[in-house]
């Protein structure tokens, strides 16, 4: 094996693929890369045997072979060459050592043989037609789904983010039990029935595509989102015309692109019926600014060890008053302007859940939709044609005895997955007395003073 290429080249492949090596490998060539020069083409791929990334660049081939490095110390070494300087890399015959030179510089590298490397599973039976997206639309619908898996070993299922595909329409949604994000968009039919490049290179058995009526799902490891997130960048820079392509069974996921492509197994279990959860009429609604809500629940927040806001609707006044208080350290309210819908309303939110919750909605302005204070709220996308995105919240319960000095107590709201799915999402028509009866199915947890 023998190329050359600009050390740039060589460094921004290498990172691409780094999250898939592991901090703690079982085996020392899980902590190696695998280049692969193919005729005008470099592969550099990294394995941790549930995560594969590979990364690929043009540049000339003079003799085609592969081999393993290190992956770090090779990175180091050429991160810290100058990013012009053209550099170039030659496999030694007993293929395990590589002999890096460039202006001056000499330097080898042992790794391992090539066929040690485990194999990526990039070729396998399709169950469902490769599914052709942006990355624009991939990386929107990450931003705001990510932050609500969970994190909790013991529910596998939902530590991923379950993406659904029908006729035209993509759909993410991620739940941890006490917030659920949801962001639907849209893909172009015309041009999924177009094979593409990209899905030419992929040696996977491809369908028709699905009909109006037909749907498909898999659940994909939050781990393995994060990096791909990693590769596809921010969403409000210009990737509209960067094209990803999914293909999926029911135990393996792949993305594919141009420049990279990204290989994990599914997470297998049930997902939740999520839709079900998400009321279909609200009794107040209230769209304000989207930044100036986040910074005035963040600056509040500072109060209260529990973080604990009070949130009061001013339909009146249109306007909605925001408090937070603390034995020890103080109190604060804010009030910012807001279209009001509906009648007054008090309700309680964890600011930990609600900041995340505020950051993953991507329009200037959210609104915010409530039936009573004991039931879920959610934040959604106002005006947007780029995708919808919906955040449902649970409220935390507040003393109704304490007048809204901020001097009572407050209780948070545990709820598990299970009575998170049988919540009351009806518009509030009870009176007062039946809505603190014991017919609620929330359960509440005090917490610690």
């Amino acid at each position: 094996m023998k190329f050359s290429c600009p050390a740039k080249q060589l460094t921004t492949a290498l990172n691409t693929v780094m999250g898939a090596i592991p901090t703690k490998p079982n085996h020392p060539i899980l902590a190696h890369v695998l280049l692969l020069a193919t005729p005008q083409t470099i592969e550099v791929r990294a394995f941790d045997l549930s995560l594969g990334i590979t990364a690929q660049f043009n540049a000339p081939v003079e003799v085609e072979g592969a081999l393993t490095l290190p992956a770090k110390h090779l990175l180091n070494l050429i991160a810290s060459l100058p990013k012009d300087e053209e550099l170039s890399v030659e496999m030694e015959l007993n293929q395990t050592e590589a002999i890096l030179t460039s202006a001056g510089k000499r330097y080898t590298f042992r790794g391992f043989k090539a066929s040690q490397f485990p194999q990526l599973p990039t070729e396998f039976p399709l169950t469902v037609p490769a599914i052709r997206l942006t990355a624009t639309v991939l990386a929107r619908g990450l931003k705001t789904t990510l932050f609500a898996a969970t994190t909790d070993e013991m529910k596998p299922v939902l530590s991923g983010i379950r993406l659904t595909v029908e006729a035209d329409k993509v759909e993410f949604a991620a739940t941890n039990g006490k917030v659920l994000a949801v962001v639907q968009d849209s893909i172009p039919t015309h041009e999924n029935q177009q094979q593409s490049e990209t899905t030419k290179k992929h040696k996977t058995k491809r369908k028709s595509l699905p009909s109006a009526s037909s749907q498909w799902g898999i659940t994909i490891p939050k781990t393995a989102l994060k990096e791909l997130q990693k590769l596809l960048g921010n969403p409000t820079d210009n990737l509209t015309d960067s094209e990803v392509l999914l293909h999926f069974n029911e135990s393996q996921i792949l993305f594919t692109s141009a420049t990279f492509s990204l290989v994990c197994r599914a997470l297998t279990g049930d997902y939740p019926d999520y839709t079900q959860l998400i009321p279909k009429q609200w009794s107040h609604e209230v769209t304000v600014s989207s930044h100036q809500l986040l910074a005035a629940v963040t600056r509040l927040a500072t109060f209260d060890k529990h973080k604990i806001i009070r949130l009061v609707l001013n339909p009146t006044e249109q306007v909605i008053s925001l408090y937070g208080q603390g034995q020890d350290i103080g109190s604060g309210a804010e009030s910012l302007p807001a279209l009001i819908q509906g009648e007054g309303l008090e309700i309680g939110f964890d600011a930990d859940v609600l900041i995340p919750a505020l950051k993953a909605i991507p329009t200037s302005e959210v609104r915010f939709s409530f039936n009573k204070a004991n039931t879920p709220a959610t934040l959604n996308t106002v005006a947007n044609s780029l995708g919808t995105a919906t955040v449902l919240v649970m409220p935390v319960e507040l003393w109704s005895t304490e007048p809204p000095s901020l001097s009572s107590t407050s209780q948070a709201l545990t709820v598990s997955s299970d009575e998170f799915q049988s919540i009351d999402t009806e518009p509030e028509e009870a009176s007062e007395s039946e809505t603190d009866s014991e017919d609620s199915q929330l359960e509440l947890a005090a917490l610690p003073m």
